[in-house]
């Protein structure tokens, strides 16, 4: 009888460590992910990433999987106000975007959830303009694409690179709710919208088939999206549209005007750049969730493998000091 107890107690005891987490909650031993599989919490990745960075993460997610063979891995790619807005209402645990939490947000997770945001940055990002292949000519200063994004510069003809063209510029964003709009509105605009005649495509790819056939429009994007994937080197962009070069200052001189390689993202040569970083309020210390977050920044030691994974097959940045045919680039 006495043996029959404690074996009761023992399985009581092993059910109820399954159900908590390292944080204290309750949570189930198994989940359902957004396919509908059944897997166990553990082992589950749930990532909201800003849409921006879809190229290299669905590739990142796949190498992450081929290292990890019992994770599952459940990307969501939407806008960013709207990855954000999923962290804080703890529908996701980690997130990938282009800014950190305010402390007033961390705040909120702190005290409604009782979770602890931890941050840190993955890669910098190229805010890229494209225009149509038939534009004149591609070179734009910060100060221009400050005064488009105000209002103040509405047609070609008052670019002093404008090779001759006129007409009206239509500015293409990827969403109303995306980072680069964001951008635009803090970096440029000084917090406030931009103006002009603006257009919000649903998609990226959206936004550079509509610039391919628009003559006058500019479209605004990160730069992994205008990689050309068959070029192993990362030396050169899409066909489909002209890649616009940017300078940080008005200039005659076409040298002083840069489009957003690695190199010139790593030297500050190119003016329009920001950070990625990831997000994670998961609670427990092992968890293939945390591993994610380790693998792309390279904590403890992961031995660089997302930020080689970045360097290779993407045109963003990677953080981490990284060496690619004989070359370190690194962050500045």
């Amino acid at each position: 009888m006495q043996l029959k107890k404690y074996i009761m107690s023992l399985l009581a005891l092993i059910v109820l460590t399954l159900m908590v987490a390292c944080g204290g909650s309750q949570e189930p031993t198994f989940r359902t992910d957004s396919k509908g599989n059944t897997v166990p919490v553990a082992d589950y990745v749930c990532v909201a990433v800003d849409e921006t960075f879809k190229p290299v993460f669905e590739v990142l997610f796949a190498d992450f999987r081929d290292r990890n063979a019992k994770a599952f891995v459940d990307p969501f790619y939407m806008p960013e106000d709207s990855a954000v807005s999923m962290l804080l209402n703890d529908s996701v645990r980690t997130i990938v975007v282009t800014r950190q939490l305010s402390q007033k947000e961390k705040d909120y997770l702190l005290g409604k959830y009782n979770l602890v945001a931890k941050q840190a940055v993955v890669a910098y990002d190229a805010i890229t303009l494209i225009t149509n292949n038939a534009s004149r000519d591609t070179l734009i200063s910060r100060d221009e694409i400050k005064q488009i994004m105000q209002g103040k510069i509405t047609d070609w003809g008052q670019l002093r690179h404008s090779g001759g063209q006129k007409g009206e510029i239509e500015i293409v964003f990827d969403n109303n709710g995306s980072s680069t709009v964001r951008y635009m509105k803090d970096s440029l605009c000084g917090g406030q919208q931009p103006k002009g005649k603006l257009r919000a495509a649903t998609t990226n790819e959206e936004l550079i088939n509509y610039v391919s056939k628009k003559q006058n429009a500019i479209g605004v994007l990160g730069v992994d999206w205008v990689g050309n994937k068959n070029d192993s080197t990362r030396l050169s962009f899409l066909s489909d549209v002209r890649i616009m070069s940017v300078g940080a200052h008005d200039s005659d001189d076409a040298d002083d005007y840069y489009k957003p390689f690695q190199f010139y993202i790593a030297s500050g040569s190119y003016p329009l750049t920001r950070g990625l970083f990831i997000t994670s309020t998961d609670p427990r210390t092992r968890s293939m969730q945390r591993n994610f977050f380790f693998y792309l920044t390279d904590e403890p030691n992961h031995n660089n493998m997302g930020q080689m994974m970045i360097l290779r097959f993407s045109q963003l940045l990677p953080y981490m000091a990284v060496q690619s045919h004989n070359v370190i680039i690194k962050r500045y």
